[in-house]
């Protein structure tokens, strides 16, 4: 439990640290600790389905480390290349490696591949365009709305998780996926979605009274968004739960002491940093 602690309060110090520097503008160079831990992530999904191809495990992580840095810095608008050729080039190459190695190659090794390098960075790039997204309305976002909206993710991600653990394992009765995730418990998630939105509605009158000057986000729409993105992150939880069950592993990794993988740790940012995304623009649309 100690080594828990300690490790959790490390990254949420880190965490904060990242959220000062895209407060200040850095968000193109957060891209790039964003594409470790999307490398990582690669590298753990291909360790745990077992794949033996290490051409396909190097490609898996090269394109997703390359990803976000690729997007952030405007390469995409620099080379004349559609993105869409390029992802299809990309599968391609996939397709032809497992045919070139398919004795020890299996076609599930290939889609876990493509979830690994292009699902996961694309889903952890949406921290950028929320940045993106708020730079380019100024009359409806501040960059202050967006430092709020990605922290709200991180609350839905983490701060939830710790509120259902805590409470789940002293007060929980009921399964809420025991097939899936054992230990989570439907008290453990009602739990993490309350607190969790109590401390979202409680961010935003701090935020409110001494960082936005727009009204564009009130205190109603701050606690349903932490609400939603509460339910989304347990989903992503438990997506990733299946696939460490599908091969008989626990996590996906032990580079966080007491916690795992770095998969095990942004399962549930996979699901709540692209819907807050989502959010946005539909904000952004509604504006129009």
């Amino acid at each position: 439990m100690k080594t828990r602690i300690i490790t959790g309060v490390s990254a949420a110090l880190f965490a904060i640290g990242c959220l000062v520097a895209i407060g200040y503008g850095y968000v193109k160079y957060i891209s790039l600790i964003v594409a470790l831990f999307a490398g990582i992530a690669a590298y753990e999904v291909m360790k745990v389905s077992k794949c033996k191809n290490k051409v396909l495990t190097a490609c898996s992580i090269l394109f997703a480390t390359a990803y976000c840095p690729y997007r952030a810095f405007g390469f995409d608008d620099k080379i004349n290349i559609p993105s869409s050729v390029i992802l299809m080039v990309y599968v391609l190459a996939m397709l032809v490696i497992m045919l070139k190695w398919f004795d020890k190659t299996r076609f599930e090794h290939v889609a876990l591949s493509l979830f690994a390098s292009i699902a996961v960075p694309a889903s952890l790039y949406s921290l950028v365009g929320i940045v993106e997204v708020c730079d380019n309305n100024p009359l409806l976002f501040q960059r202050s709305h967006a430092v709020f909206i990605i922290l709200i993710a991180m609350y839905a991600a983490w701060l939830s998780d710790t509120f259902a653990y805590f409470i789940g394992s002293k007060f929980g009765k009921h399964k809420l996926s025991p097939r899936i995730s054992p230990k989570k418990s439907v008290e453990g998630a009602i739990a993490g979605v309350v607190g969790t939105t109590v401390f979202g509605i409680a961010t935003y009158f701090i935020c409110n009274r001494f960082y936005f000057r727009l009204d564009t986000i009130n205190a109603f729409s701050a606690a349903l968004m932490t609400a939603f993105l509460c339910v989304m992150g347990m989903l992503g939880d438990l997506s990733a739960s299946v696939i460490k069950r599908n091969y008989g592993e626990k996590d996906y990794g032990t580079i966080f002491p007491g916690h795992g993988g770095v998969l095990d740790r942004i399962d549930s940012f996979l699901f709540t940093i692209p819907c807050a995304y989502i959010i946005v623009l539909m904000m952004e649309a509604l504006s129009k």
